[in-house]
């Protein structure tokens, strides 16, 4: 008699399970994080261009109605800047809001949350813009101090999409607004102007860059 092999016993039995790929499993997640990216903001690139122009535009004319070299008074500069902003804000909110009226389940719960964020984020801000209005009658010192708190929201919100939708293009713009909205305040109510006519715009337009590359290659950017 023979006695029973043991590589029958092995091979004969049920099939081994293939080892986890965790780098697949990465890609996966990545891959599912870029699609659920795409179907919030479409082009992202768009978004950060016209927020980029906007910035440009708007502080430009503050800057320039600051310093002359605009032939436009502080609150003629304050209503363009407004004008721009809020263009930027009609545009972002149509584009957005065209592309997810398709979307159900997780994705959509993720939009509902990130743009409730960034409308609870400025109501505060308008709250704190009455107390900063009784505190001083400086026009552009209340202003430096206005728009510190503008783009604080903007940069911890740009920090939290990152977070929620592992988005480094959003992390980076994040940290960029942070370190912006230092330097501007550091500047004084004199060239806090200069530092957010600059350094804001470059940061959206570098934004732009950036998502144009990701979309072409969405694991790059992941």
């Amino acid at each position: 008699m023979t006695s029973p092999s043991h590589d029958h016993s092995v091979s004969g039995g049920e099939p081994q399970e293939a080892p986890l790929d965790l780098h697949a499993a990465f890609r996966l997640v990545n891959d599912a994080e870029a699609k659920a990216r795409q179907e919030l903001y479409g082009n992202e690139a768009v978004i950060y261009v016209i927020w980029g122009t906007a910035w440009l535009l708007g502080y430009g004319t503050l800057h320039g109605s600051r310093f002359g070299w605009l032939p436009v008074g502080s609150g003629q500069g304050l209503a363009v800047h407004g004008g721009c902003i809020l263009a930027a804000l009609v545009s972002t909110v149509v584009l957005i809001s065209r592309r997810n009226r398709v979307i159900r389940g997780h994705s959509s719960y993720l939009g509902a949350l990130y743009g409730g964020g960034w409308a609870l984020g400025f109501l505060t801000m308008g709250c704190l813009g009455a107390v900063v209005g009784a505190m001083t009658a400086d026009f552009w010192l209340r202003s430096m101090a206005l728009n510190g708190i503008a783009i604080l929201i903007v940069g911890l919100m740009y920090l939290a999409g990152g977070a929620m939708f592992n988005d480094r293009n959003q992390a980076v713009l994040g940290v960029w607004f942070l370190v912006v909205n230092v330097v501007s305040l550091l500047a004084g109510p004199l060239h806090f102007l200069t530092v957010l006519a600059v350094l804001g715009p470059l940061g959206f337009f570098g934004a732009a860059v950036a998502g144009s590359i990701r979309r072409r290659s969405p694991r790059a950017g992941a």
